[in-house]
C-alpha cells in the first residue's frame, strides 16, 4: 500500500460502543495531513446514527483542511444501504474497490476533491 495514504478497516456493528474508538482514528489521521484517508466499510454489518454522524464529521474535518476521506462499499452491504437510506452518501466519496478510492484520494486528497460518484 503506497505510504501516503491511512487505511482504517472497520467490520461488524459500528454503534455508540465503538464511536469513541472510530473518531479517534479519524482524528488522528485528519492530524496528519500528508496522509489520505481511505475508510474500508466492505465488512460493515450496521451502522448506528451515531456512527453515521462520526463519519459525517470526519469527512467535514478533511474538507476544512482541503482534503477529503473516501470510503470503500460493498454496493449489496449493509454500510451502503444504511448510507444510502440516510442521504449520507451524497456528501461521502464512495468507491466499489480500494484502487479506485486510492487514485482518487492521491490525486486530490491534498486539495479539495470535487464529489465523485461511487465507481
Amino acid at each position: 500500500m503506497d505510504p501516503r495514504i491511512t487505511l482504517i478497516t472497520l467490520s461488524g456493528e459500528i454503534d455508540l460502543a465503538s464511536e469513541r474508538r472510530l473518531r479517534a482514528d479519524l482524528s488522528a489521521a485528519a492530524g496528519d495531513p500528508s496522509r489520505a484517508l481511505i475508510l474500508d466499510l466492505r465488512g460493515v454489518t450496521f451502522l448506528d446514527s451515531t456512527a453515521i454522524g462520526v463519519l459525517v464529521h470526519g469527512d467535514q474535518q478533511f474538507r476544512r483542511q482541503g482534503r477529503r476521506l473516501a470510503c470503500v462499499i460493498r454496493d449489496d452491504g449493509a454500510a451502503s444501504r444504511l448510507l444510502r437510506a440516510t442521504g449520507v452518501h451524497e456528501d461521502l466519496l464512495l468507491f466499489r474497490d480500494f484502487d479506485a478510492a486510492a487514485a482518487h484520494v492521491l490525486s486530490n486528497g491534498l486539495q479539495q476533491a470535487a464529489h465523485a460518484p461511487p465507481r
